[in-house]
């Protein structure tokens, strides 16, 4: 009688400390994703190119580099598996366009490495630069747009999430 009860004790114990396993785990937090960077503003008054924040597609986000501000849009919105369009707009600290700087796209996943993807965006006019890309899955990727002008280097980094 003893040995069967140590048994059922034991099983007790190992059931309980299952269910505070299991417990636990579902109060671990989600892995975060960073949120796309709010759009910069100019002053409308002062630019000579439409203010990004009324364009029909919305960014996925905008930052400065140096003395540019530059947003990315992507085609379709929210960016999903496969063919997606990206399109970049970059103004001066005035809002006036850059037409004359050389754009490409890196995409890369954030959470496991494709190795480098890079793809040189064609100047659509007034700012406007725009590139074909494939995304591989959904999740959290990377878009890191190069801008090369006046015999400068930048870059600018894009978080956000492809949906199915």
């Amino acid at each position: 009688m003893n040995a069967l009860r140590k048994i059922t004790m034991t099983n007790k114990l190992i059931l309980a400390l299952m269910a505070l396993l299991l417990t636990s785990c579902g109060m671990m937090p989600a892995p975060s994703v960073e949120q796309p960077t709010p759009i910069p503003t100019f002053t409308p008054a002062a630019s000579s190119v439409q203010d990004p924040a009324a364009n029909q597609i919305p960014a996925l986000g905008g930052k400065q580099s140096g003395d540019l501000l530059v947003w990315i849009f992507s085609d379709p919105n929210p960016p999903s598996r496969g063919e997606t369009t990206l399109e970049v707009l970059i103004a001066d600290l005035d809002g006036k366009p850059i037409s004359d700087a050389a754009i490409s796209f890196d995409i890369d996943m954030t959470n496991m490495s494709h190795g480098r993807n890079v793809t040189t965006a064609s100047l659509l006019g007034d700012g406007r630069y725009s590139a074909e890309v494939h995304f591989l899955m959904p999740g959290p990727w990377r878009v890191i747009v190069g801008i090369e002008r006046a015999g400068e280097t930048s870059t600018v980094r894009f978080d956000f999430m492809v949906a199915w």
